[in-house]
């Protein structure tokens, strides 16, 4: 071995030519790391030289191949790391100053700058990257760069900053959308150093403009790439990608270079290289464009006062005028390279670059300009809907309909000129378009405020013109069709034009839009008309039948008379809301009756003669076109008819009526006009105009006919295609409408046939569960959860009547003796009716039923359930399924739950068949799973009565049933009666103690433990069914058995760790883990309390770590069921115990301990769980945890900070102040207040979304301090009302269109958990609005002790008075702030707590904080406030 032996060896070595220096000699690199290890070999500065060698090799050697190249070797880096960075952190200060005293010399004699490009763009041609070696790099360029940065000029910092853009790009793949493989890297400080580098470096830079021309030269299209796949998809390096954005930007869009553009507008340099990018990578440059232009915008306003004149002769406003003028001429660049492409990317970002102008205002009304830009945008997206009817083409419709909004935001006007072109084309706009619907809510509330309602009411009503109608491919029924679910026939459309007409019509408009309105109805209809009677002509049977020239007309002819039929209808369904919510009780008397008569003209002119025409022929009814056209003018009739404030004479002569009533059983009819028919009828009945019997006994008939279980409908007219959806259309008429006149107008035989058709209709299995839409089973039960219902007596009574009679065959059979039979004692339908009935009454709230009624159908409940059974395993092929069984048990559960007492209705022989009954062969699993629950419900039940009878003496039951419990685990049959014996024992358990029951009890009690020993034991310890749920929940229940029959379970054997680690390894499905995870720790609990003192603290720490493993893995609803599994064993642990499993919980609650924020919060969940379910003579144990836990929360900021964490200490507090009150003491309250106080504090950061259950838990907590323990409250009301102001607070909105400036200074004042996107709604104002009445209401203080017996019911009205003013300062306050708002709705529902603040304030006090506390605007508000109180006040006088 050739090893220097002294310094001169070693520095000979090094400088030698060759390497290694001696052949079969080490390399260099190997002897310099021997002789930086080596402490005895002394060499002068060996660090220096050492460091030396290495960077004057890396730089040498940086452009040979990979496989030569030392910038590839790890070895090199990591000596240099070695001797840069000591593994010795107690000398690291001494040494680095040590070395940067040598170190910057010789950096400014050797670049790195060449080094770390060369490792840069090796990296990024590489296949792989070898992550340890790269974060040792960048340890050691860390190290080195901030001190060799000053010598380096801003082109070589550009260059590694255009490194740093090829290493995020490089993919193998172009197009895909990754950050290359900066997604690779773990370390990215070093690649922030050069970015931020590259920064400093241009701000100070003199050269601006050549770096501008270098980076549009060599690395835009990267940095374009890079920025728009990162923002994308990548969200793992924000920080980075932010800077890299940052530094494009401070390049293309510094002061200088925006100067100089503005100066010459000869620079297109930008343009051009983007129009180059966008011929390779469009999509890029179409997703990064508005971005772009955003920061151009912002950097133009941010030196706006260095880039444009701000002289004393300048009009106000002018600089602002330069900065839109400036700011839209980079736009129409923007807006040409974006209009290059005609695609979904296309519109997608010119949608994206209108927005960007209309957030920062750009548009000046006087630059025509700018003006005509956005017009033709404007004109483009109305070119793109042509084909808006085109499902096809609804990415395109959507994205100009967004246009088309975004224009009407910036300026109405832009837009205004298009409107007659825009609302045709939107007609048959699908529903899936949303941008429809936003842009007609901006047109109506431009055109409410300007009051310019009737001209957009003639727009509309021309939009369905024939020629527009016509240009609509499909014919006239698939024209109608769509229109009927366009958008300007929606429900939330006609709302939004209701509510403009009722609250913006002026009274000098009524009239005029009376005229339009009734215009546009005449001409539709005589349009209509007139080509009916072309038509009828040309076919020979009119007075032109002797024209020979037109007698040969084209064959469209007839789909011509469908569009005028169609655009009747259709102007007639949005004319009536018009018609329908004139505001005409702002008119004069005189106006108000010419309004009403010219009303009457067009209903006469329109609606009377349509009907009367369309039935005046028998053969018109069977017209397509004809049936349309009646069904509108119906509907026409109908909306006046119904108006409010509107008295017409609408009644059809007796003639009329019954043509019209016969059309319903007519062959041919479409659904939408029997819906018409039957509901303008019924309403005919109401005003006296004609017999309500036949058509009660028609719609009786339609119903009986058409109601189809499966059928769906949507809720409008247009989806009535078929009689199935039109039977569902009735039904809802009638129940929603009609349902008190038809209790008084129908006899008993048709309040029967109704009670048959709710009872039998209802079918679930046919139902739908994806719809959305109306269904039979949604009306009924709709239905039967109405109060309006049950309050009608004979339809009461005929439903009742009906449930009964439906379920008499049962009457007749015995349940005991068709237990054992094999045969249905009943027929299939008959049993198939029973079922219904049975679904019905489920569905029935159970207040709303006699005690009778519910003790009848339970006793026939039983052999409901025989017969369905013994139906459906022998009758193959009906209809009946697992379900009609479940509903069935689940209302035999439900009833005996209710009644309370099931002593007298128990059945032995029920629950034996329930234990012996097997779901028969094709019952799916689901169906199974949910059949075996409600049937375990049911047993439950059951046992316990048994159990609570053998507690009072009468064991013989509980015996039996134990015995047959015990000879399953003998004979190892897994099935119900398995599951049933676990409820026993849980019944067992949870009622008593031993000595409660007697000993023939106890006896087989204990045979039972012995045999599910026997059973589990052995299965257990051969490990082949080791995570099977059934077994291992026997032996659970066994351990708990065990402890209640205080048997010696030390010789059963320890399976829970074994178990725990198997079910974290889990890699089966997570439902099977989620239902095994509380079993196993239900075992790990037991095994606990019957551990020796020697080691029940380290399975303690076992069973509290499990519990946070498994919580993890199982999710919120999972740790659920965790939760309720702890709860019987924590009842029963012994002191010692759980005092421990506290004290590990607790040393786990600290954040520097190490554990994540998730598993924190499962502890502090954990916790809470412990102490509300802790074991007897505990108290002060709880006491002394629930003060470490708070002192704890209150302490750390972090615990409020981070949403995880607060939201369970919140929950924490709210347990503890509800369900423990008792426990509480004064000294806990400091603590309260504290976290409750930082809960509520202001905020620089605020989290994306608005947590609103903070609030609400911070309300409960109040309210339970309040309400339960008022004493505690006394001492610390200044802090009460320093939170309800904090509340109060909460509840401001930041106004819109706010700067970033004005809106952080309110954001500060707010919670984290609020954000400003998101402000808190009506909801939490009606809580806070309880919490405040609370205040004035008399309670209890919840306490033991004799203290409890010689209490009176009080309030802290007297004590809070004096602290009222300040809550209702926050909320004039909050008021009146003029960067912020407080919501109409929570205003409204905050009045109730504010009533009684002022109550307790009382006059003296009310007058004291006007003149000291309120400036002009806070008395105006305060008595504004104080009128309102008055006027609701009671004063004591009825």
């Amino acid at each position: 071995m050739h090893t220097p032996q002294n310094a001169q060896d070693f520095i000979r070595a090094l400088k030698a030519s060759s390497d290694p220096p001696h052949a079969g000699g080490p390399l260099k690199v190997d002897i310099a790391r021997q002789a930086w290890d080596d402490a005895h070999l002394y060499v002068p500065n060996k660090a220096e030289a050492i460091v030396d060698w290495l960077l004057s090799r890396l730089l040498k050697d940086k452009s040979r191949e990979r496989s030569h190249n030392p910038t590839c070797d790890t070895r090199y880096w990591q000596l240099l790391l070695d001797i840069l960075i000591p593994s010795d952190t107690a000398k690291a200060g001494d040494y680095g100053r040590a070395t940067r005293a040598w170190l910057v010399p010789l950096l400014n004699r050797i670049p790195v700058a060449p080094i770390l490009l060369s490792y840069l763009d090796l990296l990024s041609i590489a296949d792989y990257i070898d992550a340890v070696q790269c974060s040792i790099v960048f340890r050691c360029m860390s190290f080195l760069w901030p001190l060799a940065v000053p010598k380096f000029n801003p082109e070589t910092l550009l260059e590694c900053f255009g490194a740093v853009l090829q290493l995020g790009m490089s993919s193998s793949d172009v197009s895909e959308a990754s950050c290359g493989k900066l997604h690779a890297l773990n370390d990215l400080r070093m690649l922030t150093l050069v970015v931020t580098s590259y920064r400093t470096s241009l701000s100070n830079s003199t050269a601006k403009k050549k770096l501008y021309t270098l980076f549009l030269k060599r690395y835009l299209p990267f940095w374009l790439r890079l920025v728009a796949d990162c923002c994308r998809r990548c969200g793992q390096q924000p920080s980075l990608v932010a800077d890299i954005y940052n530094a494009g930007i401070e390049t293309m869009f510094g002061l200088d270079i925006i100067k100089q553009t503005i100066d010459h507008r000869q620079d297109t340099a930008l343009s051009e290289a983007l129009t180059t990018a966008s011929a390779e990578h469009s999509g890029l440059i179409l997703r990064t464009l508005p971005r772009l232009f955003e920061s151009y915008v912002q950097n133009v306003k941010r030196h706006k006062g260095s880039l444009f004149s701000q002289g004393s002769n300048q009009a106000p406003g002018h600089v602002t005028e330069q900065v839109q003028r400036e700011a839209m001429v980079f736009y129409a660049s923007c807006a040409s390279l974006a209009r290059s492409e005609v695609d979904n990317a296309s519109w997608r970002c010119r949608v994206a670059l209108l927005e960007v102008v209309e957030k920062e205002n750009l548009l000046n009304m006087r630059d025509e300009e700018a003006k005509g830009l956005l017009r033709k945008e404007g004109d483009l997206a109305v070119e793109g809907l042509a084909c808006a009817w085109d499902e096809r083409s609804s990415s395109l419709t959507e994205s100009a309909m967004r246009a088309l909004a975004t224009l009407a935001r910036i300026d109405f006007d832009l837009i205004s000129a298009s409107l007659p072109m825009v609302f045709p084309r939107l007609i048959a706009t699908p529903n899936t378009v949303s941008p429809a619907l936003q842009y007609l809510v901006i047109v109506l509330d431009y055109n409410s405020k300007t009051r310019n309602l009737p001209h957009t009411i003639v727009h509309i009503s021309e939009a369905f013109s024939v020629h527009h109608l016509e240009r609509i491919p499909g014919g006239a029924e698939g024209t109608y069709e769509l229109a009927s679910a366009g958008p300007f026939t929606s429900l939330s459309f006609l709302d939004d034009l209701s509510r403009a007409v009722r609250n913006f019509l002026t009274p000098g408009q009524v009239l005029e839009t009376i005229g339009d309105v009734g215009g546009c109805l005449r001409d539709a209809y005589a349009r209509f008309l007139e080509r009916e009677a072309k038509q009828v002509a040309d076919r020979g049977d009119g007075p032109r039948k002797k024209r020979k020239k037109d007698a040969a007309l084209p064959a469209e002819d007839h789909t011509e008379l469908g569009y005028q039929a169609a655009s009747f209808a259709l102007v007639a369904r949005a004319m009536v809301v018009v018609l329908r919510s004139l505001p005409l009780h702002t008119l004069t008397d005189n106006v108000q009756v010419e309004a009403e008569q010219l009303i009457g003209d067009v209903y006469t002119a329109v609606a009377a003669r349509a009907v009367a025409d369309a039935l005046g022929r028998t053969d018109r009814t069977e017209s397509w076109a004809w049936q349309v056209v009646l069904a509108g003018a119906l509907h026409l009739h109908y909306g006046l008819a119904r108006a409010p404030g509107l008295n017409l004479q609408v009644a059809f002569s007796q003639d009329l009526s019954s043509v019209l009533l016969s059309c319903v059983s007519s062959g041919g009819i479409r659904a939408e006009l029997v819906v018409e028919i039957l509901q303008t009828l019924m309403h005919q009945c109401s005003i006296g105009a004609f017999a309500p019997e036949s058509v009660l006994d028609r719609t009786l008939d339609y119903l009986e006919e058409h109601l189809e279980d499966d059928a769906v409908w949507t809720g409008k007219s247009h989806s009535l295609k078929t009689h199935g959806a039109g039977g569902i259309a009735v039904l809802h008429v009638v129940v929603d409408r009609w349902l008190p006149g038809l209790e008084a107008w129908a006899n008993p035989k048709q309040l029967q046939r109704l009670a048959s058709i709710l009872v039998n209709a209802n079918d679930r299995d046919a139902v739908p569960r994806s719809s959305l839409g109306l269904s039979v089973y949604s009306i009924i039960s709709r239905l039967l959860h109405d109060a309006q219902f049950w309050e009608l007596i004979g339809l009461r009574g005929a439903f009742l009547a009906q449930l009964l009679s439906q379920t008499a065959p049962l009457e007749g059979v015995q349940f005991s003796k068709h237990l054992a039979s094999t045969s249905p004692p009943l027929p299939v339908d008959v049993v198939a009716s029973i079922a219904h009935a049975y679904e019905v009454v489920l569905c029935v709230p159970q207040e709303y039923l006699p005690r009778t009624l519910h003790n009848e159908l339970l006793k026939r409940g039983f052999a409901a359930d025989v017969v369905v059974l013994r139906t459906r395993r022998h009758s193959k092929g009906t209809q009946l399924s697992a379900r009609h069984s479940l509903v069935i048990r689940e209302v035999l559960r439900r009833t005996i739950s209710y009644l309370g007492a099931v002593d007298n209705i128990v059945s032995k022989d029920f629950l034996y068949y329930l234990l012996d009954q097997e779901s028969p062969d094709g019952d799916s699993a689901l169906a199974g799973e949910e059949l075996s629950a409600a049937t375990m419900k049911l047993v439950d039940i059951y046992q316990r009565s048994m159990v609570r009878a053998a507690k009072k003496g009468s064991a013989e039951s509980v015996v039996e049933l134990v015995t047959r419990f015990s000879k399953i685990f003998a004979d190892g049959k897994s099935g119900v009666g398995m599951r049933a014996s676990l409820l026993l024992i849980d019944s067992i358990v949870t009622t008593g103690t031993p000595s409660d029951f007697s000993e023939d009890c106890l006896d087989a009690i204990r045979t039972l433990h012995e045999q599910m020993l026997a059973y589990s034991a052995p299965r257990l310890s051969s490990g082949t069914a080791i995570l099977e749920h059934v077994l291992l929940d026997v032996w659970s229940h066994l351990q708990v058995l065990g402890r209640w029959l205080i048997v010696n379970t030390g010789s059963m054997p320890t399976l829970g760790r074994q178990l725990s680690s198997s079910l974290l390894s889990w890699k089966g499905d997570q439902r099977d883990l989620e239902t095994l995870a509380p079993v196993v720790l239900a075992i790990l609990l037991g095994e606990l309390q019957k551990n020796e003192a020697a080691d029940y603290r380290e399975h303690a720490e076992y069973m509290v770590i499990a519990f946070v493993a498994l919580a993890r893995i199982c999710g919120t609803s999972g740790t659920t069921i965790l939760e309720t599994r702890m709860t019987s064993a924590c009842r029963t642990m012994p002191t010692e115990v759980f005092s421990t499993v506290l004290d590990i919980v607790y040393d786990g609650l600290p954040l520097e301990k190490g554990l994540a924020v998730r598993d924190i919060a499962s502890l502090i969940r954990f916790s809470a769980t412990l102490l509300l379910d802790a074991p007897e003579g505990t108290s002060k144990i709880c006491q002394a945890h629930t003060a470490r836990c708070q002192n704890l929360f209150a302490d750390d900021s972090h615990f409020i900070s981070l949403s995880m964490l607060r939201s369970e200490v919140l929950n924490f507090l709210v347990r503890q102040c509800n369900d423990r009150p008792a426990s509480l003491r004064s000294v806990d309250l400091s603590s309260i207040w504290s976290i409750l106080r930082a809960s509520m504090a202001g905020s620089l950061e605020h989290e994306q979304s608005t947590d609103a259950t903070a609030f609400h838990d911070v309300v409960n907590v109040l309210g339970a301090l309040v309400r339960l323990r008022r004493d505690l409250v006394l001492h610390t009301l200044p802090h009460l009302g320093f939170i309800l102001r904090q509340l109060v607070s909460c509840l401001r909105s930041v106004r819109p269109q706010l700067g970033g400036k004005q809106s952080r200074i309110v954001m500060d004042t707010l919670p984290q958990w609020i954000a400003a996107a998101q402000p808190l709604a009506s909801t939490e104002g009606k809580a806070l609005a309880r919490l405040l009445t609370t205040l004035t209401t008399k309670t209890m203080v919840r306490v033991h002790g004799p203290a409890a017996d010689a209490q009176k019911p009080e309030s802290l009205v007297r004590p809070f008075s004096k602290h009222a003013a300040y809550v209702l300062t926050a909320y004039i306050e909050a008021v009146n702030d003029p960067l912020c708002f407080m919501s109409a709705g929570v205003r409204k529902e905050l009045q109730p707590g504010l009533f009684e603040l002022c109550d307790m304030l009382g006059e003296h006090n009310r007058d004291a904080m006007m003149v000291s506390a309120l400036d002009a605007g806070g008395k105006a508000t305060m008595k504004s406030l104080w009128k309102e109180y008055e006027k609701q006040r009671y004063v004591g006088k009825g």
